[in-house]
């Protein structure tokens, strides 16, 4: 289960809203919907459209292994996801 976000941590949900919309802007460039961010070029869904809807407007805390599957997806690295934020 995808954690949520805890509002006792100062600045973690303007974090993820940071985080999902630099990756919801990375998959519009590349024309990919939510479901195809989710699946693998071969069409093996890993995460759910919800799930990526839930990510991109920073209501989940994406895991690192989902961070993994989307930097592969939008072809950069973990770090290009989360620098300078």
């Amino acid at each position: 289960m995808p954690a949520r976000v805890n509002p006792d941590v100062p600045g973690e949900a303007r974090l993820l809203k940071k985080v999902g919309k630099r990756i919801r802007t990375l998959r519009e460039q590349r024309g990919l919907t939510m479901a195809q961010l989710g699946a693998t070029t071969k069409g093996v869904v890993y995460f759910q459209r919800q799930y990526v809807w839930k990510m991109e407007t920073g209501r989940v805390a994406p895991s690192l292994a989902a961070l993994a599957h989307f930097a592969k997806r939008l072809d950069v690295g973990i770090a290009d996801l989360v620098k300078g934020i």
